[in-house]
């Protein structure tokens, strides 16, 4: 959404101002009159809106409340393992075991490149291995945070104990297994590329090997035409 307005903003102003203009702050300095004035005044940059930030956040999450107690503390650190253990299962598993180390790094950085999947830009192998690993654990949690409803989740808080362990091993089996028979051809690679320079090499390199093997094989010919 921001950077669809972001885009409308840009285009209007070649419509106001005669030229393309993206920064925003150059834009409200064609503002004129009261409520020229007004609007620039109330638009937020980036001091603003991180001043507005630190106040809702500081509210919303109500740290006063995590720092309370030692118990309480250990419940949010430990809440947020809870994420963090399939994601660092999932990098481990696709640098290591998927990829095997070999990656086109500037494709990386392309939002329309070879890691982009499917249309959406998802890697569904990577949600499903997440959720697998994250769902089980959410009972744990809630009773880790309020201790009243563990009469009504059963046995399901024990797995909370070992979270981590269950939450990397979890997506790093289910990651690996869902790469294996459903995998992604677009993404493996015989060899990590570095630069776009690599692959214009690469391709320089196949186009002499072609044009020397033509060389020779005209060079044959013409000595068995002078034989004859």
């Amino acid at each position: 959404m921001l950077g669809l307005f972001g885009i409308i903003c840009c285009s209007a102003s070649k419509v106001v101002y005669g030229k393309y203009i993206w920064d925003p702050l150059e834009i409200a300095s064609h503002w004129d009159g009261p409520s020229g004035r007004a609007g620039a005044f109330f638009y937020l940059n980036i001091r603003r809106g991180v001043i507005i930030t630190t106040v809702i956040a500081g509210w919303v999450m109500q740290p006063w409340k995590i720092i309370h107690s030692a118990q309480s503390l250990l419940a949010f650190m430990a809440g947020l393992g809870i994420f963090l253990a399939p994601i660092a299962a999932m990098l481990s598993a696709d640098y290591w075991v998927v990829q095997k180390q070999m990656y086109d790094i500037p494709g990386l950085y392309r939002a329309h490149g070879r890691y982009r999947f499917n249309k959406w830009g998802t890697n569904w192998r990577a949600a499903v291995a997440f959720l697998i690993s994250v769902v089980p654990s959410i009972p744990g949690m809630a009773a880790s945070v309020d201790p009243s409803i563990k009469g009504t989740i059963g046995d399901a808080d024990k797995l909370y104990f070992m979270f981590y362990f269950w939450g990397y091993t979890s997506a790093f089996l289910v990651y690996i297994g869902l790469s294996y028979f459903f995998p992604a051809p677009e993404t493996h690679i015989a060899a990590t590329i570095y630069e776009d320079s690599d692959i214009i090499s690469a391709a320089e390199g196949f186009d002499k090997g072609d044009s020397e093997l033509g060389d020779e094989k005209k060079m044959g010919e013409k000595e068995v035409v002078s034989s004859v």
